[in-house]
């Protein structure tokens, strides 16, 4: 994918609407790398610590109410919501690195065609999920690993199919809250998006304890409580572009109508995030699948009297849970990254790009490390959250959990170099490196990997084992992403050395031009 030149600040698209230059957030270009890391990731990471935050607080309030099978429920759900956002999050970093570009080029009509395309693409498939999403619900289920008897309400299936038929009803706003809410970040106004994050966060885990515990609900009450907060949060994202007060607006030229081209340019742009949701969803129904058969097989070596499938399954979704609040603040820094690179890619200016990169995984990797040292040393503090006192199997179930918890997260810091690397060539409009990425690690790697090692460790490790090797596939796939990660990186950084160099030479060129005429 290639972009058009980079034009001059005072150039306007024919018959486009001219928006004055200095609207542009030109301070990417000139502001230090430090301080410009600090003000775009900060409310980012923020933004992601209160959005995993209250994910995490919503699944210790399901478990709390409805035990371990709550958990099991949400996790045998969890691959089709991933499907929503793979689709809200394909639309909103695409259509945000083609802003940041065009931005950076001061083109700020194209920025705002590719922001219409957004939300009309939004809505459109949100209408789709919908039908689909309502209409095979049962089967959908089903082919995700949920188990248990339909007719029982307490059963797993139940629960997950009770959740899962109200979200579905969300997904349009999910897409809002989610996808669209980066280019308020790209226009370089990080702090708005953080409070629209934050006001989802804050209702979410407010309407979840209300309707769990006050009310009494089912475990649809989760599902409504995060369908109202994303409802909340969009309206205020959509007041903002309808309003002026953002550089860009949504006009209804650019919302009203398909358009074929940009909407491939988008979805090239966001392939990394779409691919990388999709893989997951197709990991997170194989693992639920392998959990299920192996975890019964677990169980019933221990002499559990209840379901080890849905343990297993359950363990899952809690160590998930714990994983992702590490992991999101590296999201969070990823998204920060993302526009300085961006605009700098669109300014060329190679110098910058690489100053950030860099600045950003040294700070991931110190940050990981001391997580990885607590989780490794505690694990017990963190699974605790999700058993319910008193629940039949707390024992073996808090045994489990510590060494799944120990198993997954073995490889993190190896994880946060892993997120970085890829929204970087997110940023720089360079998406199938990126795409690479992702499918060497989780559909060439840890798709295969999962189904041999449990394989292996049953047959040959003994009755019960088969459960081992789900545990032990995920830091080895960690490692083997890293490895690829370094090395396209290492790459490119020798690609953009070799463009400062060119650069430099210009200037220095420049400077002696002017100054011989200035003697003359």
């Amino acid at each position: 994918m290639s972009f058009p030149a980079k034009s001059e600040p005072d150039e306007s698209p024919s018959g486009s609407e001219k928006i004055p230059a200095a609207k542009n957030p030109e301070f990417m270009e000139s502001r230090s790398i430090p301080r410009l890391l600090i003000q775009f990731s900060t409310p980012a990471i923020i933004a992601s610590i209160v959005s995993v935050t209250y994910n995490l607080v919503a699944r210790i309030f399901v478990a709390q109410r409805f035990g371990m099978d709550g958990v099991a429920a949400v996790t045998v759900a969890f691959p089709v919501i991933v499907m929503f956002l793979a689709v809200a999050m394909t639309i909103g970093t695409g259509a945000t690195i083609i802003i940041s570009i065009r931005l950076g080029e001061r083109n700020n009509d194209k920025a705002e065609e590719a922001l219409g395309q957004a939300l009309f693409l939004s809505a459109a498939t949100a209408v789709l999920f919908i039908f689909f999403g309502q209409l095979f619900l049962e089967p959908i289920l089903r082919f995700v690993g949920a188990t248990g008897d339909a007719s029982d309400p307490n059963s797993v299936f139940s629960l997950a199919k009770s959740y899962l038929s109200v979200v579905i009803w969300g997904v349009f706003t999910q897409h809002i809250a989610y996808g669209v809410n980066n280019f308020v970040r790209a226009e370089g106004k990080p702090f708005i998006a953080m409070v629209s994050m934050l006001l989802s966060a804050v209702i979410n885990a407010i309407l979840d304890y209300y309707f769990l515990f006050v009310l009494r609900t089912g475990i649809w009450g989760a599902g409504l409580a995060n369908v109202i907060a994303c409802a909340v949060a969009a309206g205020w994202i959509c007041y903002l572009y309808f309003s002026g007060k953002t550089v860009l607006r949504w006009r209804w030229r650019h919302i009203s109508r398909f358009d074929w081209k940009l909407t491939k340019t988008i979805a090239v742009c966001g392939a990394v995030p779409f691919a990388t949701q999709v893989c997951s969803g197709i990991l997170q129904t194989t693992q639920n699948n392998l959990l299920g058969h192996y975890g019964n097989l677990y169980g019933a070596a221990h002499g559990y009297s209840f379901n080890g499938g849905d343990l297993a399954i359950g363990i899952m979704g809690t160590v998930v849970a714990i994983s992702m609040t590490i992991i999101m603040p590296f999201l969070g820094l990823g998204q920060g990254v993302q526009p300085i690179v961006g605009y700098n890619s669109g300014a060329g200016r190679p110098d910058r790009v690489l100053a950030t990169i860099k600045l950003a995984l040294k700070v991931a990797v110190v940050v990981a490390s001391l997580a990885w040292a607590f989780l490794m040393s505690y694990p017990d503090v963190a699974v605790k959250w999700f058993l319910k006192a008193g629940e039949e199997g707390y024992a073996e179930k808090l045994a489990l959990g510590m060494i799944a918890v120990r198993a997954l997260c073995l490889a993190l810091p190896l994880v946060a170099v892993n997120v970085l690397a890829s929204g970087y060539f997110q940023a720089q409009g360079r998406p199938i490196l990126a795409l690479m990425m992702t499918l060497v690690r989780q559909l060439f790697f840890l798709l295969p990997c999962l189904i041999v090692s449990t394989w292996l460790f049953e047959k040959y490790w003994g009755y019960g084992k088969g459960l081992n090797g789900c545990w032990f596939s995920f830091p080895a796939a960690d490692l083997v992403g890293f490895v690829v990660a370094i090395a396209f990186l290492r790459v490119d950084f020798n690609r953009l050395k070799t463009r400062m160099k060119e650069r430099e030479e210009k200037l220095r060129v420049a400077s002696d031009s002017n100054a011989t005429r200035d003697s003359l």
